[in-house]
């Protein structure tokens, strides 16, 4: 009788020994980020930092076209009267006019 009660104290305690360090192990593993947390935060970070050069790369495409259609239309007999104006008129036709209907 005596063994028996000694062999469970010792299997309960065994047994709570290993629960209280494995809750101990699983917050410390939550907090290194082994359950992809780190992961997905990294990842939101990766996509964040890309979308970012996607804006900034469509900004500049948009100063380009800006420039460019300001120098069309310095160009164009309706643009102020420039003296490239007279270059863009074919057969009295504007630009305007020669655009495809569709």
């Amino acid at each position: 009788m005596k063994n028996r009660s000694r062999a469970s104290i010792m299997v309960m305690t065994a047994f709570f020994m290993g629960f209280g360090l494995g809750g101990l192990s699983l917050h410390y593993a939550a907090a290194q980020g082994i359950f992809g947390l780190s992961t997905s935060v990294s990842q939101l970070g990766s996509a964040l930092v890309d979308m970012q050069k996607n804006v900034d790369d469509l900004q500049k495409n948009m100063g380009t076209v800006k420039q460019v259609k300001e120098q069309l239309s310095s160009l164009s007999p309706q643009g102020g009267g420039t003296p490239g104006g007279d270059l863009l008129k074919k057969g009295g036709d504007s630009l305007k006019d020669m655009k495809p209907k569709f």
